[in-house]
């Protein structure tokens, strides 16, 4: 009996890519969507909308609450020497296990919101997606067949967005998304184009470009990107960039050299999961003290945990954005991440804008974490193969959003 499931095993996943390759497109799309009462932000990987998977950067493999185990992951398959390298020191350790003769793979998917953690089965699901031709959704819908996506308690789902049933990993992991969908048609590389609204549905492309993303009239997101090497932390699996100074004004802030270094401070790294940019202390003090020159005579406002720099806006002398001093992340080529004032300030009640910049303290184990606030309506492209950061300005510059993607499905 084991021989007969392990042969019909087999003969599923050869049937996994059939739907794949009946297709003229060359690039993927699912939507995204930002939760009103955490602001993270899901992906959509199932046929069913109401089911979504948080987006984590950082992430070694894909996971999703499951009540009980779907096809199992076996302990002599590469899947599975993958994932236990990735076991969380969070949880005990721990060894595959054996069921009628055959032994089964463990693993320790992280929920990255509340680090916890669990001991699970490694398991296989189906992932569903579109192609594109880049303009709105093909109908060619792909599903993909017995990827690794981990099973887990319903524990694990502590804290993140009420639709969440688990952690989609977008991190450089073997097992990720993006390798998960790579076909001989898919190129290494996602771009990510985060709403910074509830209401309207961000956009993830898997492949090359291009986006449109319309209004206006045939905009193309991927034509203007500018780009910068991903530095290579051989200790984590999410993305890392040089950056050497920040300036306010264009004028740089006093801080020594190599304060964001990687190998001295942690480096600078993007994330998903933590929501506004975070500095260490030593950044954080020197750059506050710099900034508040610049808005002097500002009406301040009370402190909105977490934002401790807060604007009035309900008095004679109203916040002006174009007043707003100009901020930008110096990076290692000699080029500028400019901070668009759409996700440098937050509006957080009727009276009061604050600014989305927080303190890490003393102790924060990266110099800088670029948080989802300062990610959203801005294209960013991950691109593996050529261990680059593609990165566009803010998307209203061009009249433009990340909630400007067509989903319809259109022949």
């Amino acid at each position: 009996m084991c021989n007969l499931i392990l042969a019909l095993f087999i003969f599923v996943l050869s049937l996994s890519s059939l739907e794949v390759s009946a297709q003229p497109f060359h690039t993927l799309v699912t939507s995204l969507h930002k939760d009103p009462s955490t602001s993270l932000h899901t992906i959509t990987l199932t046929l069913n909308p109401s089911e979504q998977y948080l987006v984590d950067l950082d992430a070694p493999f894909i996971w999703n609450q499951c009540d009980s185990l779907h096809l199992p992951v076996f302990c002599d398959e590469s899947d599975c020497l993958t994932a236990r390298r990735y076991m969380s020191p969070l949880c005990p350790e721990t060894n595959n296990t054996h069921s009628s003769d055959q032994c089964l793979c463990y693993d320790t998917p992280v929920n990255p919101i509340t680090g916890s953690c669990a001991l699970t089965n490694a398991s296989r699901n189906v992932l569903t997606v579109y192609w594109t031709a880049g303009r709105s959704l093909s109908t060619y819908r792909i599903q993909y067949f017995n990827r690794f996506v981990s099973c887990a308690p319903s524990s694990l789902l502590q804290s993140l967005p009420a639709q969440a049933i688990g952690v989609a990993s977008l991190s450089q992991s073997t097992l990720s998304l993006l390798y998960q969908f790579i076909i001989d048609d898919v190129t290494q590389k996602f771009s990510l184009c985060l709403s910074s609204s509830s209401d309207d549905q961000g956009v993830i492309f898997f492949g090359d470009g291009p986006y449109y993303l319309e209004p206006p009239a045939n905009f193309d997101a991927s034509s203007i990107l500018s780009y910068i090497p991903l530095i290579k932390n051989p200790s984590a699996l999410g993305y890392f960039i040089n950056v050497t100074g920040i300036s306010i004004n264009q004028k740089a802030i006093s801080i020594p050299p190599n304060t964001f270094g990687l190998d001295v401070s942690g480096g600078v790294k993007l994330s998903t999961t933590v929501p506004y940019t975070t500095l260490r202390s030593d950044i954080y003090s020197v750059f506050m003290s710099e900034f508040k020159k610049a808005v002097d005579g500002f009406p301040r406002g009370k402190k909105v945990s977490p934002l401790e720099y807060c604007f009035k806006t309900n008095v004679t002398r109203p916040t002006k954005v174009g007043s707003i001093p100009r901020i930008d992340l110096v990076l290692g080529d000699g080029a500028y991440w400019n901070i668009h004032n759409s996700n440098l300030l937050k509006q957080v009640d009727a009276d009061a804008s604050c600014l989305a910049i927080v303190n890490g303290g003393n102790t924060a184990e990266h110099a800088v974490v670029i948080g989802t606030y300062q990610l959203e309506n801005i294209m960013l492209q991950f691109d593996l193969a050529q261990s680059r950061l593609g990165f566009s300005s803010s998307l209203s510059s061009f009249g433009s959003s990340c909630g400007s993607f067509d989903f319809t499905v259109r022949p």
